[in-house]
């Protein structure tokens, strides 16, 4: 039995899972894999921000050795030269090469990303758990999230920030605390729908515990809306993160950081648009690429746009 809750698939806790007790991949499992790739190749914009993200993830990894400059060497007679061949994107005011600083950049950024997001996934999905399984919880819980979304989401990381200090762990904590309520609130609606169907039922019926049912059948089946929401929010926090270094809360100089570096040029837009062009350009580029692969993932895993 299969169902559907807010247009994601839900899968029957019930029926024997033979492609995770038995070894190798069972036939339905490849079957539904191949389908989910055949759709998805077929989404094109899902495939530019796929690409968009593969091109800064190897960027991000083989950063060291594609930088073809030291990011933080300052080389003061040549500072700011317009692109060149010695220096693709140019050098900012004290002389260091952009593209480098780019290249090394990515690595925070999207670090910052990736461990802010699953902060946020972790807390969030752990608080709607509890809130849409335990009724005694629901209330209080759902009220804290309340008061975190009354807050604009600069405001509330500018608040974290000034508390813990700036530091690029506390914007990872900052921005992951932004995600919080919205995760909360994602998977206790889907925890309400799942746990009163059948299954479920016929679980507890067997003897199964709380923690069973809530990680065994019920998380399951959140996964699919976590996994597409996750998708965009590492855009947005990317973006978040890039706005605190911006307002100088972020990593500290001289280590390069796309936010930072658009800061840094903003003095120079008239004489040297470049500098914070290009670091801009980085972030417009790598947050498009997750909405647009979000956007795809959305569509292969919404029932509502599959086809037979």
């Amino acid at each position: 039995m299969h169902g559907w809750i807010r247009g994601f698939p839900m899968r029957d806790q019930a029926l024997p899972r033979s492609g995770f007790d038995a070894p190798g991949v069972s036939p339905l499992a490849g079957a539904r894999i191949a389908r989910f790739v055949r759709r998805f190749s077929r989404n094109r914009l899902a495939m530019v921000g796929l690409v968009i993200i593969a091109i800064f993830l190897i960027m991000a990894i083989f950063a060291p050795w594609l930088a073809p400059y030291d990011p933080i060497a300052q080389d003061l007679p040549a500072q700011l030269q317009p692109p060149s061949a010695a220096h693709w994107l140019g050098t900012d005011d004290f002389g260091r090469d952009i593209l480098s600083r780019i290249i090394v950049g990515s690595r925070v950024s999207l670090l910052v990303g990736v461990l802010a997001t699953s902060i946020g996934a972790t807390c969030g999905t752990c608080i709607g758990l509890a809130a849409g399984f335990y009724r005694r919880l629901d209330n209080l819980l759902m009220r804290i999230m309340d008061i975190l979304l009354a807050f604009p989401s600069v405001v509330l990381a500018i608040a974290v920030i000034a508390v813990l200090g700036p530091s690029l762990f506390n914007v990872m904590i900052a921005v992951g605390i932004n995600s919080i309520p919205t995760y909360a609130r994602l998977v206790r609606s889907t925890t309400l729908s799942i746990k009163e169907k059948e299954f479920v039922e016929a679980t507890r019926a067997l003897g199964s515990g709380d923690s069973r049912i809530l990680f065994r059948h019920i998380l399951p089946n959140c996964l699919n809306p976590i996994v597409v929401y996750s998708t965009l929010q590492l855009g947005t926090s990317i973006l978040s993160a890039s706005i605190l270094s911006f307002l100088g809360l972020g990593i500290q100089p001289p280590n390069p950081e796309w936010g930072q570096m658009v800061n840094a040029g903003r003095g120079w837009l008239r004489d040297a648009p470049h500098i914070a062009t290009f670091p801009g350009l980085a972030i417009f580029l790598v947050v498009m690429g997750f909405n647009l692969l979000g956007d795809g993932l959305r569509d292969v895993l919404d029932p509502r746009t599959s086809r037979a």
